[in-house]
């Protein structure tokens, strides 16, 4: 998402609340989700571009694909949100509705995900690439802040104070009925089923190597 009248851009890592965040931003401008086509939130047309869903651009995307220039790109604003990689797993398995088991598409379908596919004009993958290689690019990270869906009105507060001038208090947009609530514990009995419910062992293990740097760089645990 770019809003230019703000100078500001945001990356969008699926399944971490974006359309909430990118809701405030139309709030803010006085626009409809109808209209968000404004801040690059669209569908692409041309699969040279990105994936079929631009809000979904890498940082790197954003300059190297020309939607911006590398000028631009530094004196903007820059900045996303992360993810347990674990709780992540589980909203978009229950996003997906995929026919088989959680168990079959962590320790199964997660090995034929080490590259994207938006050239083959299918987006799903980019749902489960780190979220790492959305924000680094040779170990640089391209963003200047980056906030947790564990804490996201706090840091969202943050956000809003340096690109609004004052807080601003996020609406609830695309949840899943794992992501409730977004704010305060990521899951109760209440919505659903913890994340960890749905791990075995083995499963942990095999998500701790897959996400190994995302663990790392966001200090993220099996909880």
């Amino acid at each position: 998402m770019i809003s230019h009248s703000h100078r500001c851009i945001f990356i969008h890592i699926p399944k971490v609340a974006g359309q909430s965040i990118e809701s405030a931003f139309l709030n803010q401008l006085g626009l409809t989700w109808e209209q968000r086509e404004q801040l690059l939130l669209k569908k692409n047309s041309n699969r040279h571009k990105g994936p079929p869903r631009l809000a979904h651009l890498t940082a790197q995307e954003y300059t190297n694909l020309g939607y911006i220039s590398q000028t631009d790109y530094e004196s903007y604003f820059k900045f996303s949100f992360v993810r347990n990689p674990w709780s992540r797993l589980v909203s978009e398995y229950t996003y997906r509705q995929h026919p088989f088991s959680f168990k079959h598409f962590v320790l199964d379908y997660l090995p034929n995900c080490n590259s994207d596919d938006y050239q083959h004009y299918n987006g799903n993958l980019r749902h489960l690439i780190p979220q790492h290689q959305f924000l680094y690019s040779n170990q640089q990270c391209l963003v200047d802040f980056i906030g947790k869906f564990e804490r996201i009105q706090a840091d969202f507060t943050t956000v809003s104070q340096r690109v609004f001038g004052q807080a601003v208090q996020l609406p609830h947009r695309n949840k899943t009925h794992q992501d409730k609530p977004l704010i305060g514990k990521l899951f109760s009995k209440k919505h659903g089923k913890p994340y960890q419910s749905y791990f075995d062992t083995e499963m942990i293990e095999f998500t701790s190597k897959y996400y190994e740097k995302d663990i790392a760089l966001f200090e993220y645990q099996f909880e």
